[in-house]
């Protein structure tokens, strides 16, 4: 029979090929060898591999491939013919390898304490790191190797090892059931560098190992009934902070508010040229021009005494208001009234004596003759005097109004606010 010798060789697959075996088995020992990127040409003589090439141009000869010599006995210099196998490794990264566990996976969830199953399925991505020892361990008599042949071959221990990694994983890691989906590349990174070392056995390179959804138990019952309550727990405890949030906004804008219309007072008041104690006793003012009969008369004396120290402009507005009270009220008959009335408990506890015509004290507080103070020796004295006239004692300065004792330089009484002389 005759054979055919092969002066070239080189790889006529296409580029999804892993692993192509060459069809020629006999090779002159001149013959050209060319490896294209990013393979590996492996020689095998009797199933053992005899020599690796990487990328390039090779021609067979002895020193070349001094292996093959030593097996051969090929004499230096010399042309011969060899008996061998070529197999092309390619070394290309191969990726979006799917894969997926065929059966769930039971475990207990650790943050829950719920027993449940789940499962998983995602792609990863390898490439071809020992090209010797891929072609020896998993190739055999296959002519070629593409990616699916590939997840074909490594289903069962993916399986295996998914399935107890899985659930090992979601354990140390405390991961929770219901939040899994934003933990993905945990699992992903855990699980490869689980896996890693079993491709490595097999001459291959796990690049990429991701887990792109884990399947959990939708139609069971239980599981839906713990996903509603956590998911209500979860709607209450936002649906709380959110009403503590907007409450607290409202009260903080009522304050703001509150703040902003007390500023806007504050500028008005200023503008008009009063302030607040002005205000207050404008009110007093306008109530007691509101009361009726002879409570009228009594109320406004006190209200006139308040209203002694506002001058200026607010004195003039209180005085036109009083006036127009006393011109509505009827006037009251000719009554022959007597010289000296007692002043209020608080002026006759003090030997105050009031001469006021309404037996009030005069808002003007000017004195008149008909008011006195007793003495500490028992003799009664004018109000104004100074000194006592009997034992020569020097008296201090008492209100008309109210008989409080005032300071010698005070204009108003700060008891009732009655002007001093």
């Amino acid at each position: 029979m005759n054979l055919k010798i092969w002066d070239v060789i080189k790889y006529e697959g296409n580029n999804n090929t892993l692993v192509w075996k060459h069809e020629a088995e006999d090779f002159n020992t001149h013959s050209t060898l060319i490896v294209q990127e990013p393979m590996e040409a492996i020689f095998f003589y009797n199933g053992q591999v005899a020599d690796v090439f990487t990328a390039g141009k090779y021609v067979l000869e002895t020193g070349n491939i001094p292996v093959l010599r030593r097996l051969l006995q090929i004499p230096t210099g010399g042309v011969s013919t060899f008996h061998c196998q070529i197999y092309f490794v390619n070394k290309v990264e191969v990726m979006a390898l799917r894969w997926g566990t065929d059966s769930k996976v039971q475990f207990i969830e650790p943050n829950y304490q719920f027993p449940m199953e789940i499962g998983a399925r995602g792609s990863l991505s390898i490439r071809i790191q020992d090209s010797a020892a891929f072609v020896t361990r998993l190739v055999g008599a296959e002519s070629s190797i593409m990616p699916e042949t590939i997840t074909r071959y490594f289903r069962s221990f993916i399986q295996n090892r998914v399935k107890s990694q899985l659930a090992r994983t979601i354990k140390e890691q405390q991961l929770n059931i219901f939040e899994i989906d934003t933990q993905l590349d945990i699992l992903s990174d855990a699980l490869q560098q689980r896996l890693r070392n079993d491709f490595g056995s097999y001459g291959v390179e796990l690049a990429q190992f991701l887990i792109e959804e884990v399947v959990r138990p939708e139609d069971d019952l239980n599981y839906r009934r713990l996903k509603d309550l956590t998911a209500r727990r979860y709607t209450d405890i936002y649906e709380a902070q959110t009403k503590s949030q907007v409450d607290l906004i409202r009260q903080q804008t009522e304050s703001q508010k509150r703040v902003m219309e007390a500023q806007s007072m504050a500028q008005k008041r200023q503008l008009e040229g009063y302030t607040y104690q002005d205000e207050r006793s404008f009110d007093v003012a306008e109530t007691v021009a509101k009361n009726e009969g002879a409570n009228q008369f009594t109320g406004m004396g006190m209200g006139l005494g308040m209203m002694a120290g506002i001058g200026g402009a607010m004195g003039g507005t209180v005085a036109s208001m009083v006036g127009n009270v006393m011109n509505v009220v009827p006037a009251a008959p000719n009554v022959e009234m007597p010289s000296a009335i007692p002043v209020p408990s608080a002026a006759a506890d003090s030997g105050v004596h009031s001469t006021s015509a309404c037996g009030m004290p005069s808002s003007e507080a000017r004195p008149t003759q008909g008011q006195t103070r007793v003495c500490s020796c028992g003799a009664v004295i004018p109000l104004t005097s100074k000194f006592c006239l009997e034992c020569g004692a020097r008296q201090p300065k008492l209100c008309p109004g109210c008989g409080k004792e005032v300071g010698d330089n005070a204009k108003f009484c700060d008891e009732c606010g009655t002007k001093l002389q």
